[in-house]
């Protein structure tokens, strides 16, 4: 099988499709002991007096409630009730869980999507987070990108990745996914290829990138190579990030149908093995095989996908896509709320296209530093704006160049992103915990 040499944003788009269906589908016939959920993550308030970290970064602020606690007066001895605001409890049954792949260099997720399964009605929703999503906090190209690198990469770089998303979006995930992008084209393989209806004609050539896209419109079964054409594919979309994800996610839910299905369980070790060999994770055997066997029981053809809208601006003289903040509350509370009370502008951290226009860090929660921009879009914003054009590069190449590197707030010294280097994962670094 031809190795393909991928690049940019291309690169995590394939891995998020991997994952999903590894999530779904895996060695559910082979691990029925050790079945058994996640623990969700109880939120915990945060215990410093302001919003922002040691760093001058953004904590996360859980939704919370009133609950009625009695006491004993110590003057009086008698009993008194007060009010006491306590963490929102997490609902019974639902998960969200992150998806992620990561660049060609591997410091960079730029693929991100959280999966959220309920448990109770057995449905399934999936968000995509767009690669250049503007983000709070002092980081010379302040992308959601970059965090997965400027944390360490690894597992310390998701749990930093985790932890962003957190701010950025209200609630936490209670676990997450990372894979390679190499198993993609073998996962296809391995259920003899995908039925698919291919949108428009697709056609690109790059003898430099080994990559040569070649498929025509209209329903075909696909093989592994010709998926990878299909999911990397971006330059004739009108709308070329966006119009991508929307494929990516349609391809997604053929996919994982094409795994759930019972003519596939057969091939449940061969999954597992690709799975061990080319997933990181913090979820154990138990906690996939429990996922796996819920996600048995949902509707794919129902599922409900989504991408952060937004708007191009540009920060620091790079091109960021700034997320409406009325209508990712609307679409996370409605799909994606893990908490019986509703997720409020005060739990998140978003940096919008107007407070970008008016020169400030954020609308809500923010850091107290301030970045100087220059917005490259008309200034109407809103969450009714028709502008949702999710690439915000110049680049009409199906790959992307890599970012300015992201710099240490305390050090202002670039913290490493190729795999090289002292803070990336040995290469002998296992993949299961």
């Amino acid at each position: 099988m031809r190795k393909h040499r991928l690049t940019g944003v291309q690169r995590g788009a394939i891995l998020l499709l991997a994952s999903v269906v590894i999530l779904a589908g895996t060695v559910v016939a082979v691990y029925r002991d050790f079945v058994k959920p996640q623990a969700v993550k109880q939120p915990t308030l945060p215990t410093i007096s302001d919003d922002t970290d040691l760093d001058g970064e953004d904590v996360f602020i859980p939704p919370t409630t009133i609950e009625i606690e009695t006491q004993i007066d110590e003057e009086t001895g008698e009993e008194v009730e007060l009010e006491v605001e306590v963490p929102a409890s997490h609902k019974e049954g639902f998960y969200n869980i992150l998806i992620c792949g990561t660049d060609d260099d591997g410091g960079r997720t730029d693929t991100i999507m959280i999966a959220r399964l309920d448990t109770n009605d057995h449905t399934v929703a999936l968000m995509s987070v767009p690669r250049d999503t503007l983000i709070s906090g002092n980081y010379s190209v302040p992308k959601i990108n970059s965090i997965y690198g400027a944390g360490g990469q690894g597992k310390e770089g998701m749990e930093a990745l985790k932890t962003k998303l957190a701010q950025l979006l209200g609630f936490e995930v209670d676990g997450y996914v990372l894979v390679k992008l190499d198993v993609f084209i073998e996962l296809v393989d391995l259920v003899d290829g995908v039925e698919f209806d291919v949108p428009m004609r697709m056609y690109y050539s790059d003898p430099t990138q080994d990559l040569y896209i070649d498929l025509q419109p209209g329903l075909q079964t696909l093989n592994g190579e010709q998926a990878m054409g299909l999911v990397r594919f971006r330059k004739g979309y009108a709308t070329q990030d966006i119009m991508r994800t929307q494929v990516q996610q349609q391809f997604l839910q053929a996919l994982a149908k094409k795994y759930l299905s019972m003519t596939t369980l057969t091939k449940l070790p061969e999954l597992a093995n690709l799975f061990f060999d080319n997933v990181i994770t913090d979820m154990t055997v138990g906690n996939m095989v429990y996922y796996g066997q819920e996600l048995l029981k949902c509707d794919f053809d129902d599922m409900f996908t989504y991408t952060l809208e937004g708007e191009a601006v540009m920060v620091n003289g790079a091109s960021c896509y700034a997320i409406y903040q009325n209508k990712t509350l609307e679409v996370v509370n409605e799909y994606f709320n893990p908490y019986d009370v509703e997720i409020t502008a005060a739990n998140v951290s978003i940096r919008t296209p107007e407070s970008v226009y008016a020169g400030t860090s954020s609308t809500t929660n923010s850091s107290s530093t301030d970045t100087t921009v220059d917005s490259s879009t008309d200034e109407t914003g809103g969450t009714d704006s028709e502008d949702t054009a999710g690439d915000v590069s110049s680049d009409t190449s199906p790959d992307d160049e890599q970012d300015p590197a992201v710099t240490d707030p305390d050090e202002s010294t670039e913290l490493p992103s190729d795999p090289l280097d002292p803070l990336a994962p040995s290469s002998d670094e296992t993949l299961w915990p």
